[in-house]
């Protein structure tokens, strides 16, 4: 029972514990200090006092590589939000909506389709590896194919990855 709650509280505890890491420990006047100020004001100032003998040059080089992995990361940061949106927005949907697509995709009536912790394209990925789906469903899974540059089919990717998930409780 311990198990199944840490399961479902689990990213709750996470996301509380990272912040209290960056939460600020002390304030300096009026400005917060916590690990990322501390981390930044660190790597930036460490090309002027670094105890190598690195030349000039290359701690600067060090140093634009820094912000531009920075810069990166962000990105990731942006580019995963948008991709736990997208999922979040997939998981509700095929609750909310999953019978309607799946008289939309197949006449089969026993299906993913408006299941819990299933994702829409998860559902047309078993109907697909079952060959049950029509030419509406087939054509939604070749536009998913188009929209995902990783997976090749992204449907069977899908059903793959939800199994795998399965398999592992």
């Amino acid at each position: 029972m311990l198990k199944k709650l840490l399961k479902e509280i689990g990213p709750i505890l996470i996301a509380v514990i990272a912040i209290l890491l960056i939460y600020p420990w002390f304030w300096i006047r009026s400005i917060p200090v916590g690990l990322i100020p501390i981390g930044i004001v660190y790597t930036l100032s460490k090309p002027f006092y670094d105890y190598r003998k690195r030349t000039l040059r290359m701690r600067i080089e060090r140093t634009i590589y820094w912000v531009l992995q920075v810069i990166y990361q962000l990105w990731n940061v942006v580019k995963y939000v948008f991709i736990t949106v997208g999922y979040i927005i997939d998981l509700i949907a095929n609750v909310l909506l999953g019978e309607l697509i799946e008289d939309l995709v197949t006449s089969e009536e026993e299906t993913l389709f408006g299941k819990g912790k299933v994702t829409i394209s998860a559902a047309l990925g078993e109907l697909k590896r079952k060959n049950k789906l029509n030419a509406t469903g087939r054509y939604i899974c070749r536009v998913l194919n188009f929209l995902d540059p990783i997976h090749k089919d992204h449907c069977i990717a899908a059903i793959n990855i939800y199994e795998y998930k399965q398999s592992q409780k």
